[in-house]
């Protein structure tokens, strides 16, 4: 699952690449290395043997920065090929989101591939995993050499029940490699969706993780910025408040949400709220952004949120995010992080929907 960090409104997704030694697995990640925009990448790390041939793992960290109010990070990691460096290929697959299985097509390797699949099976169940439970995509690379096996004897022996989507790749050049990270990244957000609610914006973050065709970058941002102006909503509310932690009622005051348009246009909210928590007086001031809208359901019942992020980035200011439900009575719910863990903010003796 991946690591979500409410607090700072962070997302770090783990995908790893599997496959016998000398597939193709670290040729992927230089290829990716290599074509990502340079602000949204991080240093390639490699421990590799004297042989070229990967020892423990290489690892990219991809940052595809704030999307639908998460910043979003991207972690690749390879495995090591070899049999005998098991315990470190089973290290690696701790806490992974997305597996893509890079297979050697030359037919010397056919049983290699084999025995890295079920190796791989093996290593998932340990951790009480499952390849139904955890997307993965197979890449079947080297097409382009003479002994290369057809993609129909592959599947026979690797994925006969086309369980998986598959690419073809000649990782060297770059084939299919972008289509597989594509693939991947996609399942893997579908599942975000799906087991924690968040809905991440894939064009967004395909362009960024150099996935998709990249647009103009100003072009874009300017459409992003006005397609949200447009709709920003208007939002006048003030309501009493209950501060809870841990759903322990600490604390009560008021909080208010203001609209208010900077002298460039620009739609923000301010914040205020005046309260006690634990017989301390306190004050909150902050400047929101409007980022979209969120749906949950509670109690069976699916209830639309104006999605409001703090603008601060300092990690000193405890970021605020604010959720506004879309009613009649814009009822008002808060979270950030207090000094001894998040606290929740809402109406009182009222259930908090997040």
């Amino acid at each position: 699952m991946a690591n979500i960090n409410y607090a700072f409104r962070e997302i770090a997704c783990k995908i790893v690449y599997y496959g016998p030694g000398f597939g193709g697995k670290t040729t992927n990640l230089q290829f990716v290395h290599s074509n990502v925009p340079e602000k949204h990448r991080g240093q390639l790390v490699s421990l590799a043997t004297e042989q070229d041939q990967t020892l423990f793992f290489d690892f990219l960290p991809l940052d595809v920065g704030d999307v639908k109010g998460f910043k979003t990070k991207f972690q690749l990691y390879t495995v090591p090929g070899q049999v005998f460096y098991n315990a470190t290929r089973k290290l690696v697959l701790r806490g992974v989101d997305g597996i893509v299985f890079v297979a050697d097509s030359q037919a010397d390797r056919l049983q290699d591939n084999i025995e890295s699949l079920t190796n791989l099976e093996d290593n998932l169940r340990e951790y009480g995993l499952s390849l139904d439970r955890v997307p993965l995509v197979i890449q079947y690379n080297k097409r382009d050499l003479p002994n290369a096996l057809p993609v129909e004897e592959l599947r026979a022996h690797l994925n006969p029940l086309k369980r998986f989507v598959e690419f073809e790749a000649i990782a060297t050049e770059g084939v299919g490699v972008r289509e597989t990270l594509r693939e991947v990244a996609s399942q893997v957000l579908a599942k975000l969706k799906e087991n924690a609610n968040i809905i991440m914006d894939e064009e967004i973050i395909g362009e960024r993780l150099g996935v998709l065709p990249a647009a103009d970058d100003e072009e874009e941002s300017e459409k992003a910025r006005s397609t949200t102006q447009e709709n920003a909503p208007q939002i006048e509310y003030s309501q009493l408040s209950s501060w809870r932690w841990h759903g322990l009622k600490v604390g009560s005051g008021t909080v208010t949400i203001v609209t208010f348009v900077e002298e460039n246009g620009q739609v923000f909210y301010e914040l205020t709220a005046d309260y006690r928590i634990l017989g301390s007086k306190r004050t909150l001031s902050r400047k929101l952004k409007y980022i979209g809208e969120d749906r949950r359901e509670q109690f069976g019942v699916e209830r639309a949120y104006h999605f409001l992020r703090d603008t601060a980035t300092s990690r000193e200011a405890a970021p605020v995010t604010a959720y506004v439900e879309k009613a009649t009575i814009q009822r008002i719910y808060l979270i950030y992080p207090g000094f001894a863990g998040e606290l929740k903010v809402g109406p009182p003796d009222e259930a908090m929907p997040f």
